[in-house]
């Protein structure tokens, strides 16, 4: 038993763990990004649906709350695409094991590997969380933009 193998006895049950973690973490990011775009799908449809049955109710456009709305709807979009394209998962490239891991000594390569999948697992969890953060945001700014919206509405009726 090598001394690598001495200090890591479990790396050979890790190994595939943490090969495993980078599709552990793609699905995750295509679960939030699918959520991003649905939302912002579901966005653009309510907030041009909004005026068009508003402006048959004679409704005036020449109003701050329906301005306000209008800038609600721009700031949702914007954000909501620059969540969508912005960051990229972390993934192991196959120019790089061929570059600087290909010589490596199989318990080396697995134990370099363990310590990358872990770092490239967190970086990509970030990203995850920044992208459902985002994605609250979007959703709690369109809330604000319908209430405005029916707040126009309702006082271009009265």
């Amino acid at each position: 038993m090598s001394e690598l193998a001495q200090k890591y006895p479990s790396i050979e049950l890790a190994y595939p763990i943490a090969v495993a973690s980078f599709d552990v973490a793609a699905r995750r990011l295509d679960i939030v990004d699918g959520r991003l775009q649905t939302i912002l799908a579901f966005i653009v449809t309510v907030s041009a649906a909004v005026p068009s049955v508003a402006a048959r109710s004679g409704v005036c456009f020449a109003s701050g709350w329906f301005y306000l709305g209008l800038a609600l709807f721009v700031i949702c979009v914007t954000l909501g695409t620059y969540a969508r394209l912005s960051g990229k998962l972390k993934v192991l490239s196959p120019a790089n094991l061929f570059a600087e891991w290909l010589a490596d000594q199989p318990e080396v390569f697995q134990k370099d590997m363990v310590y990358y999948a872990g770092q490239a697992f967190a970086a990509n969890l970030h990203l995850v969380k920044r992208k459902w953060q985002f994605s609250v945001w979007v959703t709690t700014l369109f809330a604000i933009e319908i209430a405005v919206l029916v707040v126009w509405v309702l006082s271009a009726q009265t």
